[in-house]
C-alpha cells in the first residue's frame, strides 16, 4: 500500500509538507474538514508516509460490510448520542501502545459549526502526548503538518496555535470551514 499510495498522491498531484519529525505518539487534529475526500486522502498519505494511525468516525460508518475494512483501516466508531468514558477510553488506548497517532476531526462533521470540539484537547492532556495539526490544502494539493504542541498549555493557548496554524486554509469547500475556536 505504500507504494500505491505514493504513485496515487504523486499522479494527483499532492504532496507532503511536514515542520518537524514525528513523535512515536501524538494526537493529530485534522482540520478543516469539508468534503468527503479528506478521509481517502489523508488514507493515501498515512500509507504513503508509513504512519500508522487511528481514526475516530461517527458509528454510522461502521456498517455492514464495511465496518470490518473501517476497524482494519484504523477506524474507531463513535456513538455520540450515547453518554460513555471516551476520553478515559482512547487516552488509555494511546498510553498502552508504543506507537500511536489518533486522529480527530475537530469540527465532528463535514458541514460548517461556530466551535470546535474540546475531547483532542483532553484527550492529549489524559494521554500526555502532544497534538499536531494537520491541514489539507486543496488550493496548494498538500498536505501539512504543524510541529506537536505541547498538551500542558491551556486550551486557550492551544487554540491560539490551531488559529496561527489555519489561517491561511484553503478547503476544497471554504464555506464550510468555520472559526477555529471552542465553545466558551
Amino acid at each position: 500500500m505504500h507504494y500505491l499510495a505514493k504513485y496515487i498522491l504523486r499522479r494527483l498531484g499532492w504532496k507532503c509538507i511536514t515542520q518537524g519529525q514525528f513523535k512515536k505518539k501524538f494526537v493529530l487534529v485534522a482540520a478543516p474538514h469539508t468534503s468527503n475526500w479528506d478521509f481517502p486522502l489523508m488514507l493515501f498519505f498515512g500509507f504513503a508516509l508509513n504512519l500508522n494511525y487511528n481514526w475516530l468516525g461517527k458509528h454510522t460508518l461502521f456498517f455492514w460490510p464495511l465496518g470490518g475494512l473501517m476497524k482494519k483501516l484504523g477506524g474507531i466508531p463513535v456513538n455520540r448520542t450515547k453518554k460513555n468514558s471516551y476520553v478515559s477510553n482512547l487516552a488509555e488506548r494511546i498510553s498502552e501502545k508504543e506507537r500511536c497517532i489518533l486522529i480527530i476531526p475537530p469540527e465532528g462533521t463535514r458541514s460548517r459549526t461556530d466551535y470546535w470540539k474540546s475531547g483532542f484537547i483532553h484527550i492529549a492532556k489524559e494521554a500526555s502526548v502532544p497534538i499536531v495539526f494537520a491541514n489539507l490544502d486543496y488550493k496548494n494539493r498538500s498536505l501539512k503538518f504543524s510541529d506537536g504542541c505541547c498538551y500542558s498549555r491551556s486550551a486557550s493557548e492551544i487554540i491560539q496555535v490551531a488559529r496561527g496554524f489555519y489561517k491561511n486554509s484553503f478547503p476544497l469547500h471554504p464555506k464550510k470551514f468555520g472559526p477555529v475556536r471552542l465553545k466558551p
